[in-house]
C-alpha cells in the first residue's frame, strides 16, 4: 500500500467507475425485463473493474503493480461487445433466433479474458507517459480485445436492420452513428497504446458519455421495461452495505489478527445479511394498487351471470390505473368470442395453452427476450392482430377461460401489475361462473325441446290418420331435433265442411312451439260452435292469435283451408270446393284426377295418365308474412282427387323435383304422406319438422283413370 500515493491523473477514471458503478446499480435496481437489464448492468460491469483498475494504477509509481492492475481490469473489456449485442437483440426481439451468436460472443469473450490475465498477450508491460501516468503497452492480442466492443456491435446492428421492422432501423442506425462516432474518438488512445503520439489517454471520455448516456436510458426511457423498484435487490444491496460497514469495524478491531479468522467472520456476517434479506423480502406482501377498488370489484362480480356485465366492471376498474380495454373474449373451444360483439377471433390450442401456464400480462415488447420457441411466430401474431398493447389472459383452475385486449402506453408498474392479475383472476372466476350458468340454462332448455318435441309427436302419432265426415285426412310427422313446431289440425264444421290449419315456425326450440300451440288453439275455439263459420272469419279469429306472436319476435307460417263438399243437379256428382289462406307458408297442392287402387297397389303406380297439379299459395316462408297479408283464393278439387299440404323440410330446395314425385306417388293416395316424408328421410338428418297432410273426400268410385 505504500507504493500507492494520490494523483489527480487518477480523476477522470474514478468519475468513471462511479458513473459505470450507478448503471449497473440503477439497471439491478429496475425491476423490469430481465434479459435487458442484464445485458446493461453486464456492460456496465464488464468496464468497471478497467475503471477501477486504472484509477488504482494512476496512484502508483510501481510498473510491476501497475502491469499487474491494468492487466488484471484489461480482461473483462473483452465481454462488453456480448453484453451490448444481448442487448441489440433483446431490444429487436431477435434473441431466440440468434441465441447462437450471443453465446459464441460470450465464449470469445471468456477465452480472451482468461488469456488476458493468464498471458501477457494483451498487457505484456507498461509504459511511462509523458503526462507521468504508467499505461499499457501494446502486445499481440491487445487490438483483437479491443475490437470486441465495435464487433459485436456490428454484428447486432446488422441482424436488427435485416429483421427489425422500419422504426428499429431508425433507431438503430442513429445509435449507430453515436456509437461509432464514440469508438472513432477513443481509438485515438491506439495511438498512444504503440507509442506514436498523445501523453493522456482519451478512451474515458468516450466511456464516460456512454456511461451518462446509459442513466437517462434506464431512468428515463422504457429501455428496461421498468415496472418500478425491485424491492428484494434494494434489500439486498442494503443489506451487503450493512455487511461491509460490519466486516470493516471488525477488521479495525482485529488488526493484527489472523487472516483466516478475519475471513470466517467476514463469511458469517455476510451469511446473516443475506439470510435476513431474502427473510424480509419473502413475507413483504404483493402491493395493489386501488387495494379498496379491488376489494368492491370482487365482491360484485361473485354472482353475477352477465358476462358483458364483468367485462364492463373490468374496464372501470382497469381505467383508474390508466390501462383503456378494448375487447373482452371468452373462450369457446378453440375459439375466443368477444362479449360485446359476438365476433370470433381463432385461437391456436398450443397458444392457449401457454396464456393459461404464463398466466401474466403480455406486452409486446415482452415477448422480444421471452424464450418461445415455435409458438413465437403464432403470439406474435396474436399481439399484431388486433394491435392491442397488452393482452391479459384470464386463467381459472389452470385453463384460459378468456382473453383480455387493453391499451397501456408505458410498462404495468408492480402495483398497477398486481391489480391487473388480482382481477383478472377475479373476472376469470366470473366467467366460468357465467359460462356454467349458460350451460345450466342451455340444458334446461334442450330438455323442455325435447319434452316438447316428444308431446308434439306424440299428438301428430295419435291423430295421424283421421276420417272427418266425408273426409279422409292422412298425415306423416317427423320432428327434427331442434323442434320447428310444424302442426296441423283438422275440424269438421257444423255444415260438414272440413277445416285445415297446417302451421310452421320460422325460428328453432320451444318459444315456436308453444308459438304454434297458440295458434292452434284459436283454431280449435274458432271451428268448435254450431255457427257455420266461413274462411274470412277464420281467418280474421286467427290472425289476433298470429300478431300477437309475431309481436315477441316467433313468427308463424300458416297455411289455412276449408273443403265443401255438395251435389251439382246438372252433373249428378259430387263436387268439391276449396277456400284457402296461405301466410308465409309454401303453400299447398290440388293433384287430380287420380287412379288408385289401394288394394293393388298401396305403394302407389305410374301406369295411366299422371295426374295435373294445382298450386295454391306457395314460395318461401317469409317471417315477416302474417295471416293479415294472406294470399287467398279458390278452387276446385277434382273427382278422386288430393289436396296435398307439405312442409318446407318435406318440399326440399327443388321445386321441380318436388312436383314429379307428388305426380308419381300420387297413385298411393292416403299413402302419399308417408311416402313424402320418407322420401325427404332419405335425404339426410332433416334439419325442419317434417310434415305431410293429404285430403280426399271418401266416395264409393270403381278402380281405374278417371278421364
Amino acid at each position: 500500500m505504500a507504493a500507492l500515493t494520490w494523483s489527480w491523473l487518477c480523476l477522470p477514471y474514478l468519475v468513471l467507475a462511479l458513473a459505470l458503478a450507478t448503471v449497473a446499480v440503477l439497471a439491478a435496481l429496475v425491476r423490469g425485463d430481465r434479459v435487458l437489464r442484464l445485458g446493461v448492468a453486464g456492460a456496465a460491469i464488464t468496464v468497471l473493474p478497467w475503471s477501477i483498475c486504472s484509477t488504482v494504477s494512476a496512484c502508483t509509481s510501481d510498473p510491476d503493480l501497475a502491469t499487474r492492475l491494468l492487466r488484471m481490469g484489461f480482461g473483462p473489456v473483452s465481454l462488453v461487445g456480448a453484453n451490448l449485442l444481448l442487448v441489440l437483440l433483446g431490444v429487436s426481439g431477435q434473441l431466440e433466433r440468434y441465441r447462437w451468436i450471443a453465446r459464441l460472443a460470450a465464449a470469445i469473450g471468456t477465452v480472451l479474458l482468461a488469456l488476458c490475465w493468464g498471458t501477457p498477450w494483451m498487457v505484456p508491460g507498461v509504459q511511462r507517459l509523458p503526462s507521468g501516468l504508467l499505461y499499457t503497452q501494446a502486445g499481440p492480442l491487445t487490438g483483437l480485445t479491443v475490437s470486441q466492443f465495435a464487433v459485436w456491435l456490428i454484428v447486432g446492428s446488422v441482424i436488427v436492420r435485416r429483421s427489425g421492422t422500419r422504426g428499429e432501423r431508425r433507431g438503430v442506425a442513429r445509435m449507430l452513428l453515436i456509437v461509432f462516432g464514440l469508438c472513432a474518438f477513443g481509438s485515438l488512445d491506439l495511438l498512444l497504446v504503440h507509442g506514436v503520439w498523445g501523453s493522456y489517454p482519451i478512451v474515458w471520455l468516450p466511456a464516460l458519455l456512454a456511461a451518462v448516456t446509459a442513466i437517462f436510458m434506464v431512468t428515463r426511457t422504457d429501455l428496461l421495461r421498468p415496472q418500478g423498484i425491485d424491492q428484494g435487490v434494494l434489500a439486498e444491496l442494503l443489506g451487503g452495505a450493512v455487511a461491509t460497514v460490519v466486516v470493516g469495524i471488525l477488521a479495525l478491531a482485529l488488526d493484527g489478527g489472523e487472516p483466516l479468522s478475519l475471513v470466517w467472520l467476514a463469511t458469517i456476517v455476510w451469511t446473516i445479511a443475506l439470510a435476513v434479506t431474502w427473510m424480509l423480502d419473502a413475507q413483504r406482501p404483493v402491493r395493489v394498487a386501488g387495494q379498496r377498488a379491488l376489494e368492491e370489484f370482487v365482491a360484485r362480480i361473485a354472482d353475477i351471470e352477465q358476462e358483458l356485465v364483468v367485462a364492463e366492471r373490468l374496464a372501470g376498474l382497469w381505467r383508474s390505473v390508466g390501462i383503456e380495454v378494448r375487447a373482452v373474449w371468452r373462450m369457446e373451444g378453440d375459439q375466443l368470442v368477444d362479449i360485446t360483439s359476438g365476433a370470433r377471433w381463432p385461437l391456436a390450442p398450443e397458444v392457449a395453452g401457454w396464456l393459461a401456464t404464463h398466466g401474466d400480462a403480455v406486452a409486446p415488447g415482452d415477448l422480444a427476450t421471452l424464450r418461445l420457441g415455435a409458438l413465437r411466430a403464432p403470439l406474435e401474431a396474436l399481439v399484431a392482430t388486433h394491435g392491442a398493447t397488452l393482452l391479459v389472459p384470464l386463467v381459472d383452475r389452470g385453463a384460459l377461460v378468456g382473453l383480455v385486449e387493453a391499451d397501456h402506453q408505458a410498462a404495468l408498474r408492480e402495483a398497477e401489475r398486481g391489480l391487473v392479475l388480482e382481477s383478472a383472476r377475479a373476472a376469470a372466476r366470473a366467467v366460468t361462473y357465467a359460462a356454467l350458468a349458460r350451460a345450466a340454462a342451455e340444458e334446461g332448455e334442450i330438455a323442455r325441446e325435447v319434452e316438447v318435441a316428444q308431446a308434439m309427436r306424440l299428438q301428430a302419432t295419435s291423430s295421424r290418420d283421421d276420417e272427418l265426415g266425408r273426409w279422409s285426412v292422412a298425415v306423416e310427422y317427423r320432428s327434427a331435433a331442434q323442434t320447428t313446431a310444424a302442426a296441423w289440425s283438422a275440424a269438421l264444421l257444423g255444415d260438414g265442411r272440413l277445416a285445415v290449419l297446417v302451421t310452421e315456425a320460422q325460428a328453432h326450440g320451444v318459444a315456436s312451439a308453444l308459438a304454434t300451440a297458440a295458434l292452434t288453439g284459436a283454431f280449435s275455439a274458432a271451428t268448435s260452435g254450431e255457427v257455420a263459420v266461413s274462411l274470412d272469419e277464420l281467418v280474421a279469429s286467427l290472425r289476433a292469435s298470429a300478431d300477437g306472436v309475431m309481436r315477441v319476435g316467433e313468427p308463424i307460417a300458416a297455411f289455412v283451408a276449408v273443403l265443401d263438399a255438395v251435389l251439382d243437379a246438372v252433373l249428378d256428382a259430387d263436387v268439391q270446393r276449396i277456400g284457402w289462406a296461405s301466410a308465409g307458408h309454401p303453400g299447398a297442392f290440388v293433384i287430380g284426377a287420380v287412379a288408385y287402387d289401394l288394394a293393388k297397389v298401396p305403394q302407389g303406380s305410374q301406369s295411366g295418365r299422371r295426374p295435373a297439379l294445382i298450386a295454391l299459395g306457395g314460395g318461401s316462408g317469409a317471417p315477416s308474412a302474417s295471416l293479415q297479408m294472406a294470399t287467398r283464393g279458390e278452387t276446385t278439387l277434382p273427382l278422386d282427387g288430393l289436396l296435398v299440404i307439405a312442409s318446407s323440410g318435406v318440399r326440399g330446395e327443388d321445386d321441380a323435383a318436388f312436383r314429379e314425385a307428388l305426380r308419381d306417388q300420387a297413385p298411393a293416395g292416403p299413402r302419399l304422406a308417408q311416402l313424402l316424408v320418407d322420401g325427404a328421410l332419405r335425404r339426410g338428418e332433416p334439419r325442419e319438422d317434417l310434415l305431410a297432410v293429404v285430403v280426399r273426400l271418401r266416395s264409393f268410385r270403381p278402380s281405374g283413370a278417371i278421364g
